[in-house]
């Protein structure tokens, strides 16, 4: 039987060292490991890449904002109108909202990519820990032993699996009320 493939590369691992784990607790009835690895599968370079990306256009509005601002000072000084000016600021000030809330946006995204990242690794490093304290049982599952202490220590390395799996998806509502102020407008436009 193949591995799963996670886009995390430690939970891709971390399944690989559940096979065994996984095929006792077939055979048993219990809960399947690698399954609840999914819970937390994740894909932090690409989360990176976005969040640069959105820093390089942050970039490029930083810019955009300086050049307004170059031309405004010159059409000021050049006679124009008062309302011009205060058309040109509220431009102006749009433009700097909108280059901060995107470089938030992009620290946001980084910072989020590697705690995702640091929490996979975690999780990848306990489940494995867990499936080895259990070797000898699955091992003894696997070559057909049905006795009551390794079914019960296969069985509760499943659960324990799951648990560790549970706990570490509940830290993820933190996160996610970070991200929630992303779900309204940076800017309002003129």
């Amino acid at each position: 039987m193949t591995s799963p493939v996670f886009e995390h590369p430690a939970l891709t691992s971390a399944a690989a060292s559940l096979a065994s784990l996984r095929e006792a607790a077939g055979r048993i009835g219990a809960p399947d490991p690698v399954a609840a690895l999914r819970h937390l599968d994740c894909a932090p370079t690409s989360i990176s890449t976005s969040a640069s990306a959105v820093d390089a256009g942050a970039l490029l509005v930083t810019s955009a904002s300086a050049e307004f601002r170059a031309g405004v000072e010159h059409a000021e000084t050049g006679g124009s109108a008062e309302t011009f000016g205060i058309w040109a600021d509220t431009v102006d000030g749009q433009y700097g909202a909108a280059a901060r809330a995107a470089a938030a946006t992009a620290a946001l995204g980084a910072r989020i990519a590697s705690e995702l990242d640091a929490l996979a690794v975690s999780t990848a490093t306990q489940v494995c820990e867990l499936a080895s304290a259990a070797a000898t049982s699955v091992t003894a599952v696997l070559a057909g032993d049905r006795s009551a202490e390794v079914v019960s220590t296969v069985s509760s390395t499943c659960t324990a699996v799951l648990r560790t799996v549970s706990a570490q998806v509940a830290s993820l509502s933190t996160l996610a009320a970070e991200l929630e102020p992303l779900t309204a407008p940076a800017v309002e436009l003129s």
